[in-house]
């Protein structure tokens, strides 16, 4: 079955400059955290042992009776340094713990931010092309491992790195053929990691995509569970989901087995090379070429190296499903607005609220040209209705006005401003949209009428909500205009959606208006109260109707007939049918059904 899109995947070095981008502000404590991780090591792993050989290198040669003071002039400073350095360390810990930990929860919070940010600047027709539920796993996704990434880096690779460079600096001074025994083990370590690294990110990858693919379909079928329960589609559903969580087992398997094997071969690299550091030890203790302290330094550094190794796959493993997991939003991060504000956009000022469309084209992706020279005027206070049949281009003409998708030649023009020369902002603030099915934010009815101003007035809630109807029914609702709407709007019936959605109209006060089909779906009795709500709307508005309910259309100053992306005919509901001479727009009236321009 063919997915809904496909979702290009970052490198690991473009996924790691967008993390890293991400952290931001926080790039100082994160480096000061790594800076006091990196201190509390040495002293924990080069002081420590280095205090501890000295006490030994002091018991081998104390006398064997010795006096208490004697004893304690030789071996109090060496205690006090040593729980002093102990002291240190701790302290280290938890002050590099806090560091890390703030930086990285505050650029968790930065990199949603962001990422929600990029999301509502991509266009409309990138979101039309791509399933919302695997677009927001995918930045769920790389939230949490960049989180875990960034804990894993500082927790184990920077105190992995510090140890294994500390161990080679002491045992270089103090037993150098050790320190090449050691050389040689972290060199064959990094040979291996060099070598199977790459395939566990892969596997990584690949898992995340058949994760995120599954999480996509869930979150489309739970969000259309109506369409999915009337088409009884429920078992094909259930097989399609566990075809890919089956799928993103197998890769987490495939992933598994990849890191078991490269295990292997990374601890078999720590065994070969921890013992030739114990044998190079072991030579030169029988020989006594190093002392005791020495060897106890070979040893300690032998057995901590070894470990840290061992411990620093796991972590590398961490970072590398990390960057898998983090690879699919990186990617998406990298596509560029199709839609912006000019560098030197305005605010739209609109006086009288002409509209114009001057010598358009336009065309889909992929698709034959829709619109060819097109050109419309729109009046001030003009209203005027566009009909025709399906995919004549009457939707596409409003998504243009409102710079959904930009026009490929020619202008929109609001008051002689071209809209590309204008902030969206102020574009889309000064046109009220209402479209066939509204879909209301989970919020209450109040919050959905007032959304896009900086507070409830429910004051303006009151008003509009009598002149559009809604209070009829409100009232009615246990908790009136603070009832909440529930998903999409999905707790109120359509017509009180399209009321409710009339009345945010109102309450924007924009001077230019678009109706996208806003009643076609409406019963006989909601039409009435909607339709009522509309000519109240488009009082002192400039009015762009599309509509294939006659009676919305019959009433207006204008009507424009489209087919195939062109204008065929235009003039008011009497001219187009007028005896002798039925076009389009007539042929259309005659196949009426209800009320219905049947497209």
């Amino acid at each position: 079955m063919a997915e809904l899109s496909e979702f290009p995947a970052a490198s690991a070095k473009e996924t790691i400059k967008f993390c890293w981008d991400q952290v931001d502000s926080n790039k100082r404590q994160l480096i000061a955290g790594w800076t006091v991780m990196t201190l509390t090591v040495v002293v924990a792993d080069v002081a420590c042992p280095l205090i501890f050989a000295a006490i030994l290198s002091k018991v081998a040669t104390l006398p064997t009776h010795s006096t208490a003071n004697e004893w304690w002039h030789t071996f109090a400073p060496l205690l006090l340094s040593y729980g002093l350095a102990g002291l240190i360390a701790m302290v280290g810990w938890r002050m590099a713990g806090w560091l890390q930990w703030g930086a990285a929860v505050r650029s968790f919070a930065t990199g949603i931010n962001n990422g929600y940010r990029h999301l509502l600047k991509l266009s409309y027709r990138w979101h039309m092309d791509h399933p919302a539920g695997e677009v927001i796993s995918a930045l769920t996704n790389f939230s949490w491992a960049f989180v875990e990434m960034i804990d894993s880096v500082s927790w184990g690779l920077l105190p992995t790195a510090v140890v294994i460079l500390s161990a080679i600096v002491v045992l270089a001074i103090f037993a150098w053929p050790a320190a090449i025994a050691m050389l040689i083990m972290v060199g064959g370590f990094a040979f291996v990691l060099a070598r199977r690294l790459p395939k566990v990110r892969d596997a990584s990858e690949e898992f995340e995509n058949f994760h995120s693919k599954a999480t996509g379909v869930i979150a489309d079928t739970v969000t259309n569970l109506m369409t999915v329960r009337t088409a009884a589609a429920e078992p094909k559903e259930k097989v399609r989901v566990e075809g890919l969580t089956g799928q993103s087992v197998s890769a987490d398997l495939r992933a598994r087995s990849i890191f078991m094997k490269t295990q292997l071969q990374l601890e078999s690299s720590i065994i070969i090379g921890t013992l030739l550091a114990l044998i190079a030890g072991t030579t030169m203790a029988v020989h006594h070429w190093a002392a005791t302290a020495a060897l106890y330094l070979i040893l300690y550094y032998s057995a901590q190296v070894a470990f840290s190794m061992e411990q620093s796959f796991e972590h590398l493993r961490s970072v590398s499903r990390s960057l898998g997991r983090a690879a699919k939003f990186t990617a998406i991060s990298g596509v560029g607005a199709e839609i912006t504000n000019a560098p030197k956009a305005t605010e739209l000022r609109v006086p009288s609220g002409r509209v114009e469309f001057q010598s358009i084209q336009f065309a889909y992706h992929h698709r034959d040209r829709l619109f060819d020279d097109l050109t419309l005027r729109v009046k001030p206070g003009e209203h005027v209705a566009l009909v025709g049949p399906s995919g004549s281009g009457k939707s596409t003409l409003s998504k243009l006005l409102l710079r959904f998708m930009d026009v490929n030649e020619g202008q929109v023009l609001v008051d002689g401003q071209d809209i590309r020369d204008v902030t969206l902002a102020s574009l889309r603030s000064n046109i009220s949209y209402v479209p066939q099915d509204p879909q209301l934010l989970h919020r209450t009815i109040a919050e959905n009428i007032c959304y896009g101003m900086d507070e409830v007035d429910h004051g303006v809630v009151e008003e509009v909500g009598k002149a559009a109807h809604v209070e009829e029914f409100v009232y009615a609702l246990p908790e009136r205009y603070d009832t909440v709407v529930g998903e999409r709007g999905l707790k109120l019936s359509g017509g009180q959606r399209q009321r409710v959605a009339i009345a945010q109209a109102m309450a924007k006060h924009a001077r230019i208006l678009v109706l996208d089909e806003a009643t076609s779906a409406l019963d006989s009795e909601s039409e009435h109260l909607v339709q009522e709500a509309l000519w109240r709307l488009m009082e002192n508005s400039t009015a762009i109707v599309i509509a294939h309910r006659l009676s919305t259309i019959a009433q207006m100053d204008r009507i424009v007939v489209f087919d195939k992306g062109k204008i065929v005919e235009e003039g008011t509901h009497r001219e187009l049918l007028r005896e002798g001479d039925l076009g389009l727009y007539g042929r259309l009236w005659q196949h009426q059904s209800g009320g219905f321009l049947l497209a």
